[in-house]
């Protein structure tokens, strides 16, 4: 009787040990899932879970996994996981502990409206800020009332939780500059402030030269004289610009942001900007140039006359 039992005792742990090391070796085992991501919702149960990594599974998958379910019982967290080229054991610890993907949306400074609304519509965000119009702050506008950079975030977040807390830091970034705009700066308000910035942003080919670019508008705005930005063209033309400005566009008087027509500021700004932009824009003073042309090397030519000006787009523009 002893024998016997001793047999059976023996053959159990025999037949255990025989069935667990394929078993761990099994979910420990990488390239479990022929996916890269899988999104779990919520109240999505643990064989649910993991039966959607793989379509099809042999005979002794599923065995392994039955005793897997039955080893393994923590709830899962929802979420978007990376699973590709990960072990079964690895996917069902990120799944216990919420290990979720942590994805990116970058706003890069001189972005227009249109350019961050089409960003957002290829991000897994949920996109309830249209146009920006989600933003609770005190400008008439909303293009360029947020900060141009890196947000992360998780699958089916609300854009507006994100991009709120942007609008309110560049507000009161701009509200506390602004006391130290210099009295002969003719900007008089911070919507101004942000609407020359955004022109700084798209003028400037490099960021030292913002307080020159910045000096020339602000003395154009001092003597009353047109600030004849291109960009400003440009923006009212979009969504529909075919990236040539003709004549007839510089003409255009229907054009409120043409700013070779209107004698001020445009409305609204034409893009976010950085804190240099705005810096530029704010403690800067109208200065001794006039005119700039883009000299083929990433910057521009400043020029104090309107007739050196003209040797300067001869020189670096007329071919």
């Amino acid at each position: 009787m002893k024998n016997y039992i001793f047999k059976s005792i023996l053959i159990i742990f025999i037949s255990i040990f025989s069935i667990a090391g394929p078993f761990y070796s099994y979910i420990n085992t990488n390239n479990y899932s022929d996916f890269e991501f899988i999104n779990l919702e919520a109240g999505t149960s643990n064989h649910k879970g993991i039966a959607n990594l793989k379509n099809e599974i042999n005979y002794l998958d599923r065995f392994f996994l039955k005793i897997f379910f039955t080893l393994y019982k923590s709830p899962y967290q929802s979420g978007e996981y990376v699973v590709k080229n990960k072990s079964l054991i690895e996917i069902q610890n990120d799944f216990i502990s919420g290990n979720i993907l942590i994805n990116e949306l970058t706003i890069i400074p001189g972005m227009n409206i249109y350019e961050i609304n089409n960003l957002i519509d290829n991000t897994s965000l949920i996109n309830d800020c249209i146009n920006l119009k989600c933003l609770d702050n005190s400008f008439s506008f909303y293009e360029g009332t947020i900060f141009p950079d890196t947000y992360f975030y998780k699958k089916g977040m609300l854009v507006s939780k994100l991009l709120q807390e942007s609008s309110t830091n560049l507000e009161n970034f701009i509200k506390n500059l602004y006391k130290n705009k210099p009295k002969n700066n003719p900007l008089s308000s911070i919507e101004d402030v942000l609407i020359l910035a955004s022109i700084i942003e798209k003028e400037a080919g490099t960021e030292d030269e913002k307080d020159l670019i910045a000096s020339v508008f602000l003395k154009r705005l001092e003597i009353g004289m047109r600030l004849q930005a291109d960009p400003t063209i440009i923006y009212g033309l979009l969504p529909n610009f075919d990236g040539d400005i003709k004549t007839s566009d510089i003409k255009n008087k229907d054009n409120i942001f043409n700013t070779y027509v209107i004698n001020k500021l445009p409305p609204t700004p034409i893009a976010v900007v950085n804190k240099k932009s705005i810096e530029a824009a704010v403690l800067n003073i109208p200065g001794e140039y006039l005119y700039f042309v883009a000299n083929n090397k990433g910057d521009h030519y400043f020029s104090k006359s309107y007739d050196e000006h003209l040797e300067a787009v001869k020189l670096y523009q007329i071919k």
